[in-house]
């Protein structure tokens, strides 16, 4: 017997790549041979919905939320973070997922990556992956601090405290705003102890961009002027 699955309705016909529901743009490329699902409201939605036994349940494929935003450790590809929708319409969220890429041959998804956790913020889903790292990596069950950068989306470039020359950098995309700080273990007896999060009393504004990841050794020479020390 299948459990009550949320019904399948006809998709938008004026303009396919939203959801019929809510209007939220949720399908990049649509096709006629595909089931969406939209991530706004959980709609579920297809050109021919009496056809749903015959076609292809794709999920949630919106370039919003399927986007990859690397995150670098020393340099070398070790995670990613997607952003997602959480909640419904007025109500919605962002969260952040941190995803692993499984170098063991055992990955739990497609595309050999993993899923480690959803966090309200970038820095605490990167906390994540530092976590991670710190566990299974060359030194394993190494609480020691890291550095941090990490986009901070919340960051208005055109706002009063911005310079004139760091305003004229964002137009032209030498510069991004970012957050820069230490990630720093819990200590015991807190329950998440060994666990990483976000030192907020360390955390920078601005950077050059392309240097989002985590710093395990030393920050690269473009950064001594905004990392704090370890």
């Amino acid at each position: 017997m299948q459990g009550n699955l949320t019904p399948i309705i006809d998709w938008y016909n004026n303009k396919t790549y939203q959801c019929p529901q809510c209007h939220h743009d949720t399908v990049a490329s649509p096709s006629r041979w595909d089931v969406y699902t939209c991530c706004n409201c959980a709609t579920r939605f297809a050109r021919f919905p009496r056809l749903q036994r015959f076609l292809r349940h794709v999920g949630v494929t919106c370039e919003f939320c399927t986007e990859r935003h690397p995150v670098l450790v020393d340099g070398e590809p070790f995670g990613f973070l997607r952003r997602r929708h959480n909640g419904i319409g007025m109500y919605t969220e962002h969260q952040f997922e941190a995803w692993l890429y499984a170098t063991d041959g055992s990955a739990d998804h497609r595309g050999g990556v993993r899923y480690l956790n959803s966090r309200a913020s970038r820095a605490e889903a990167v906390a994540d992956l530092a976590w991670r790292r710190s566990m299974f990596g060359p030194i394993e069950d190494d609480p020691s601090p890291v550095l941090a950068v990490v986009a901070d989306e919340r960051f208005y470039k055109y706002g009063p405290d911005v310079t004139e020359e760091q305003r004229d950098a964002f137009l032209d995309g030498t510069l991004e705003a970012y957050g820069i700080g230490v990630l720093r273990a819990f200590a015991p007896p807190h329950p998440r102890r060994g666990q990483f999060h976000a030192d907020t009393a360390t955390w920078g504004l601005i950077a050059p961009s392309g240097l989002e990841g985590i710093y395990t050794r030393a920050a690269p020479k473009s950064l001594t002027a905004y990392a704090p020390q370890l």
